[in-house]
């Protein structure tokens, strides 16, 4: 059981104000709680997202017990199998044939053959030394019509460089072959979510002829692999940026990080970054002016009808937690906390901007220990603070009914990504959602099997 320590280290240990946060790492690493929020993807859901790929997963029982869970919830174990190692499997044999044989009994047994696998291989393959390009070179001489990924379950070295979920997309999207490029093709890679068309992100590529392609477009693996044509790839999320930027290196194509930003002088930033990489005149200084002018109504408009309301932002709904933070406070809406575990560089300058216009500003951390309790019977907030929670963490942590049940931005960028915003936390105001039913749903956008008491 964990020991409950003093109110007064409790604050200290896992909740502190902007101006006395370092950055990037506001808080200590240590033993990790996962609060039950699962609506972002995990590794099982970015694999599957490969279309008419089916996973493999090599490993002990144990660490399968997740992953198992999380294809029956999404519906989807016609795309899962799994080869189980035991401690007898190590003793009398070695790691590489168990992994090759027990993927080919896989393979064999599947009613129809996948154009592509990936296979994942866990930390026991690092401990014991496996030999992965003989294990990877005989299963594609062995089953030459399958592309087999490279893929880890790779709980041991996440704290350093990559995590799991970016190496993956690395893989994923190093399928990918080049092609001729077609200079009206544009892709929108690296999320999880769909950018809608109404937004300005697409609806200017649109505007301007070309075709846009998002991986939630696509049906099937061809259609996957035809992404290699176009002549711009564009990654609006942080996670994604070193996958997509290998890819575009690779096939010659031209690359453009924007990430969600919040405030106008990046939006315009952004829009012009655009324009150029893709070679159309930008919007006049009119169209920027009437865009700005509807947001700075939206965002009054929400504070009048947020009225007592305050908000708690957390890193899960969006990756600029303090921009937006940013953005409210300076309409005159309160903010009472933002739930994240380190400060990425594109949030500097929002957090710099914070720590001098709004230092009591509250950061609370979403794993470490002391948050066991929250969220089943404890609020991280006073009982009074009525809170409209942007994001799953922050609901569970302030047990909060008014919440937006989002992940990362939810497709929202510009100007209109502001505009939704506003109506996003306006609805979450004047309705209530049973969060403990929400938010343990794994895989926001994948179908949801799963019976929670």
């Amino acid at each position: 059981m964990l020991k409950r320590i003093t109110d007064s280290e409790d604050r200290l240990f896992w909740r502190i104000r902007i101006k006395d946060a370092a950055f990037p790492a506001p808080f200590p690493r240590s033993l990790e709680y996962n609060a039950p929020a699962h609506g972002t993807w995990n590794i099982v859901h970015i694999g599957m997202a490969v279309p008419q790929s089916h996973s493999i997963y090599v490993c002990a029982d144990n660490c399968l017990r997740g992953v198992v869970m999380t294809a029956a919830e999404m519906g989807c174990l016609d795309r899962f199998s799994s080869v189980t190692i035991t401690e007898r499997d190590l003793q009398t044999d070695n790691l590489e044939t168990i992994t090759i044989e027990g993927v080919s009994d896989v393979i064999a047994q599947l009613p129809q053959k996948p154009p592509v696998v990936f296979l994942f291989l866990v930390c026991l393959h690092i401990f014991a030394g496996c030999d992965e390009d003989y294990v990877f070179r005989t299963l594609t001489r062995r089953w030459p019509g399958i592309r087999f990924v490279k893929a880890y379950m790779d709980c041991v070295r996440q704290k350093e460089g990559p995590t799991p979920d970016m190496k993956l997309r690395m893989a994923e999207y190093g399928i990918i072959d080049p092609l001729p490029l077609n200079r009206k093709r544009v892709n929108i890679l690296g999320s999880d979510v769909r950018f809608l068309p109404d937004g300005e992100l697409v609806g200017l590529l649109t505007k301007h002829g070309f075709c846009v392609k998002q991986l939630p477009d696509l049906d099937t693996y061809q259609s996957f692999l035809a992404l290699g044509d176009a002549a711009v790839n564009i990654c609006p999320y942080p996670n994604g940026d070193a996958a997509i930027r290998a890819l575009s290196e690779r096939m010659g194509a031209r690359y453009l990080y924007l990430s969600a930003a919040v405030s106008y002088e990046q939006i315009r930033s952004q829009i012009h970054a655009l324009a150029k990489t893709c070679g159309f005149e930008p919007p006049s200084e009119k169209w920027f002016a009437e865009k700005e002018r509807r947001c700075e109504e939206a965002l009054a408009q929400l504070g009048n009808t947020l009225g007592s309301f305050c908000v708690a932002i957390d890193y899960t709904a969006h990756s600029r937690p303090l921009g937006i933070a940013r953005l409210l406070l300076l309409h005159g809406i309160r903010v009472r906390c933002v739930f994240l575990d380190q400060i990425l560089e594109e949030e500097k300058e929002a957090y710099e901007w914070l720590r001098v216009h709004f230092p009591d500003l509250e950061l609370i951390s979403t794993i470490l220990p002391a948050m066991a309790g929250y969220g089943r019977g404890e609020s991280v907030t006073a009982d009074t603070d009525r809170i409209v929670a942007f994001g799953q963490k922050a609901a569970w942590y302030c047990q909060s009914p008014h919440f937006v049940n989002l992940i990362e931005g939810g497709g929202l960028w510009g100007y209109q990504g502001i505009l939704q915003l506003c109506s996003l936390l306006e609805e979450a105001s004047a309705r209530e959602l049973d969060y403990r039913q929400q938010i343990p749903r794994k895989g926001i956008g994948w179908p949801s099997l799963c019976a929670i008491p």
